[in-house]
């Protein structure tokens, strides 16, 4: 099993993003929480793929850190 830190950003019309421990792991959702579920999906169709070819799963290591406040 693999923690994810899912990375998700508001659009005009709703929510993207992307798994960063997984290249390719994406989503799109009229909510964060259906954007999250998207991303999921897109885990298990990647994790499929890579074990159908007998590929290694490209899974990457991150390091959850707190937000940043910038001034700009």
């Amino acid at each position: 099993m693999h923690a994810i830190n899912p990375i998700i950003y508001k659009l005009d019309d709703g929510y993207a993003g992307f798994a960063a421990e997984l290249p390719g792991a994406t989503g799109q959702g009229n909510t964060v929480e259906e954007t999250v579920e998207e991303i999921l999906t897109a885990i298990e169709e990647l994790v499929s793929e890579y074990r159908s070819r007998n590929l290694p799963v490209p899974w990457k290591s991150i390091a959850p850190v707190a937000p940043v406040e910038v001034a700009v």
